[in-house]
C-alpha cells in the first residue's frame, strides 16, 4: 500500500509539475512533468499486479484445500 500512495504521491507531483511548465513555457519541466506521471503510474500499476498475484495464490491454496489435496 505505500508504493500505491508513493506512486500517487509522484503522479500528482507529476501533474503540478507539467502545468508548472505549461504556465512558465518551459517544455522541459512540462516534459519532465509527464514522465513523473509515467513513473508514478507504472508504480501503481507494479503494486496492483503484485497484489493480483498474491490473491490467485490465495485463491489456489483454497481452491487445493477444498479438494483435500492440502
Amino acid at each position: 500500500m505505500a508504493d500505491d500512495l508513493s506512486g500517487k504521491a509522484k503522479h500528482l507531483g507529476g501533474v503540478l509539475k507539467e502545468g508548472m511548465g505549461d504556465l512558465l513555457g518551459d517544455r522541459k519541466i512540462k516534459e519532465e512533468g509527464r514522465l513523473d506521471q509515467i513513473e508514478g503510474t507504472a508504480e501503481q500499476d507494479m503494486v496492483r499486479a503484485s497484489d493480483a498475484v498474491e490473491e490467485a495464490n490465495l485463491r489456489r491454496v483454497a481452491a487445493k484445500q477444498a479438494k483435500g489435496e492440502v
